[in-house]
């Protein structure tokens, strides 16, 4: 939990309540690269870990451990056949990476290129 905190101080800008990220490139290997105009996604802070609520709920991130100070990355199981990686670095640059298992042992996976801050 303390880690989620980290890297919202490695960010630049004030702490704050969780991160608001805008994704404005979204890759996939069924529709390759396309720019968009900006994807927003909000991370909160709740007791001090990284969580992400959506339609089934609230999901907290687990922090990768083997990364350095200045770079963080948060693993979000999303569903029983689904997860999220979000990855920071010190510049505010993020990578989210959507992975789902499909029946018939199929993944599919779209990775979103953007930016977070410190949300307001």
């Amino acid at each position: 939990m303390i880690r989620a905190l980290a890297v919202l101080a490695l960010i630049p800008g004030p702490a704050a309540a969780g991160l608001t990220c805008t994704f404005t490139q979204l890759c996939s290997p069924l529709t390759d690269c396309q720019d968009h105009p900006g994807l927003p996604f909000t991370f909160d802070l709740v007791s001090g870990a990284l969580a992400l609520v959506g339609e089934e709920g609230m999901r907290f991130g687990t922090p990768l451990s083997h990364l350095d100070a200045a770079n963080r990355a948060f693993l979000f199981e999303t569903s029983p056949h689904a997860f999220l990686i979000l990855s920071l670095s010190e510049t505010g640059e993020a990578v989210m990476t959507q992975q789902d298992f499909e029946p018939g042992g199929r993944i599919t996976s779209v990775s979103y290129f953007g930016t977070c801050r410190p949300a307001a």
